[in-house]
């Protein structure tokens, strides 16, 4: 299969879908350190939740059947300290958190925990829910409210340390050390979640083309003309073979035109009428009994008269 989207690089291994397919949460449990990022596929962004999420000791977990709460639950055998159950709504913030006292409840322990299932068009699939600062509402919203109201007095900011200008760029990443300077560079390949974009194949520089790609002349084309191209080309090679074949063959008698010349007159002479018995004998069988070496040979009978003659003997 083709990726359509990266997630970018983070130190999770737990992929957790919503019913209905439209949230996802990507954890990082068991041996990690139990961090959760809540995405929404269909806007195909990251959920910023108001803090981060971070679910240690993780051992089960699940979505609500409305796909609008997910919950992360630390259960024995596996985990026998720290027991309970917290619940998240579908971009990270916490609804609640169901503790669980193991010495409460002897000998019976929390083993498990779940959302009770409902078929499955019991609920609507719904978007995100408009926050407050989408209505106009709240503390991120008293700006444009001071605008309009009138202007308020700003208040004066707290004094805080002094950073020298080299370092104030890198003052949100958390200080100018090695080892911080390390870790934003870290945090950094983390991150870069982003849609794949598929990159057109092309033939490259030393005329190749690319495996598993039709060459240049052939997009475009139907089936019937390049079935005509593929005769066409192979009928050029077999004249252009058929022609080498010719060339070959002249040489060859060629060769041995000049090779007869520089034999003893006599010893040709008697080699030619030998040649010449052996037609007269062919020619006396019966035609159809003749294989082709044979009929080739009784065919060669004036060229051996023309030279028999040109030796004069």
């Amino acid at each position: 299969g083709k990726a359509t989207f990266l997630f970018g690089n983070r130190h999770q291994n737990t992929v957790m879908w919503a019913p209905h397919g439209r949230f996802l949460t990507l954890a990082g449990f068991g041996n990690l350190a139990g961090g959760m990022t809540f995405w929404d596929k269909n806007k195909e962004k990251q959920i910023p939740p108001a803090n981060p999420v971070t679910a240690a000791c993780t051992v089960g977990y699940g979505w609500s059947p409305d796909s609008r709460m997910m919950f992360v639950s630390t259960t024995s055998p596996r985990m026998n300290v720290d027991n309970g159950v917290h619940i998240y709504r579908y971009n990270g913030d916490k609804v609640n958190n169901l503790p669980w006292d193991n010495t409460n409840y002897l000998p019976d322990r929390l083993l498990q925990a779940c959302f009770l299932p409902a078929p499955p068009d019991t609920y609507p699939d719904r978007p995100q829910s408009p926050t407050l600062k989408d209505l106009g509402k709240g503390p991120d919203a008293s700006s444009a409210g001071t605008s309009q109201g009138g202007a308020a007095a700003a208040a004066p900011k707290p004094a805080s340390r002094y950073i020298p200008p080299s370092a104030r760029n890198r003052a949100e990443r958390g200080g100018s050390s090695l080892a911080d300077r390390m870790r934003a560079e870290k945090e950094g390949k983390m991150l870069g979640a982003q849609k794949v974009v598929e990159k057109p194949k092309i033939v490259g520089a030393t005329g190749k083309v690319v495996v598993g790609m039709a060459p240049p002349g052939a997009q475009g084309k139907s089936k019937t003309a390049q079935r005509r191209e593929k005769q066409k080309q192979k009928k050029q090679e077999e004249a252009a073979r058929k022609e080498l074949e010719e060339k070959l063959l002249a040489e060859q008698k060629a060769s041995e035109t000049a090779a007869a010349e520089r034999v003893d007159p006599e010893k040709r002479a008697r080699k030619l009428k030998k040649t010449l018995k052996q037609i007269e004998d062919l020619k006396k069988k019966d035609p159809s009994s003749l294989n082709e070496d044979q009929k080739k040979k009784i065919e060669t009978e004036q060229e051996v008269l023309d030279e028999l003659s040109k030796l004069g003997i």
